[in-house]
């Protein structure tokens, strides 16, 4: 009788529905899955793939595996799931798997890598979310110039205005990254367009107190409509270095950060002068507009 027992017992512990059963497994599997995705576990998504769950499987919010992957810039496992059929233009609630890619917490290199091979899938890269941004914008407002500067020669409308009028350029300036703002300048973004409450990009660098870039934006060559005169660029080189002596005297170690702002003020012609004149970085950014007229500047 114990024998029989046992064996009653030992079968009651499984009885269920077959598909009960499978959908137990369905559950266990999508969050292994899941974890696996994140991890960046190649090898662990593949065997579930095989076992036969669904490429376009969905998690919380509608998430499918590529938006997860694409999200944390995973190229080996975006190249994967693209491979195995996942849809590069896949998108929730009209937030697209480019944009959940230009967002991403990770490094440069691979979100770079992991935009261009979307795009390479035929991701379309103007779409906007529900605010009217788009994949550029977003790539603008995390910081990431190399990103920008890929999204536009790929034909991302580098000129486009959100809901609120902000463009990429507007985005990089309230966020304070004057590396993006020096590549936009340079791929011809119009730093003039202003948002729905008449800020130009400069305007909300101020705001923002980021008084470099706001410095950098107010004298900016803007590219559409060409470059200074030689008398406005005395000026501009003038008010920038003065307004950049007043709170960052010495925070400039070497030509690099220079060369940097002059290639963006549209400058770069004059860096050859100042290692002619061997004129210290210290004194150039004391220099008043006199000086710099009588050294040729």
């Amino acid at each position: 009788e114990t024998d029989s027992d046992d064996g009653d017992w030992d079968i009651g512990v499984v009885r269920q529905e077959p598909q009960q059963l499978d959908q137990l497994l369905q559950v266990d599997k999508n969050e292994a899955l899941k974890k696996a995705l994140f991890r960046g576990d190649v090898s662990l998504i593949e065997e579930l793939l095989n076992s036969g769950i669904s490429i376009e499987t969905t998690f919380q919010f509608g998430w499918t595996p590529l938006m997860c992957a694409a999200s944390v810039a995973n190229f080996a496992v975006v190249r994967l799931l693209l491979d195995r059929g996942a849809n590069a233009c896949f998108e929730i609630d009209k937030y697209t798997v480019l944009m959940a890619a230009c967002t991403a917490q990770a490094s440069e290199e691979n979100i770079l890598n992991t935009v261009e091979l979307l795009l390479s899938r035929n991701a379309d890269p103007n779409l906007t979310c529900r605010k009217q941004m788009t994949a550029l914008m977003y790539a603008a407002r995390k910081g990431y110039p190399r990103v920008v500067a890929f999204l536009v020669a790929h034909g991302s409308h580098i000129n486009a205005q959100d809901e609120n009028g902000y463009t990429a350029l507007i985005w990089a300036a309230q966020h304070g990254h004057r590396s993006v703002i020096l590549k936009l300048l340079e791929l011809g973004a119009d730093k003039n367009l202003q948002t729905k409450d008449e800020k130009t990009a400069a305007d909300v660098a101020k705001i923002n107190k980021h008084s470099e870039i706001f410095s950098l934006l107010s004298l900016a060559a803007n590219h559409l409509q060409g470059r200074y005169h030689e008398t406005v660029e005395q000026e501009a080189i003038c008010k920038f270095l003065t307004a950049v002596s007043d709170h960052r005297v010495g925070s400039y170690s070497t030509f690099g950060d220079m060369e940097v702002f002059l290639h963006g003020l549209g400058l770069e012609h004059i860096r050859g002068l100042l290692k002619e004149r061997d004129i210290p970085l210290r004194q150039l950014l004391t220099m008043q507009k006199d000086d710099l007229i009588q050294v040729s500047l």
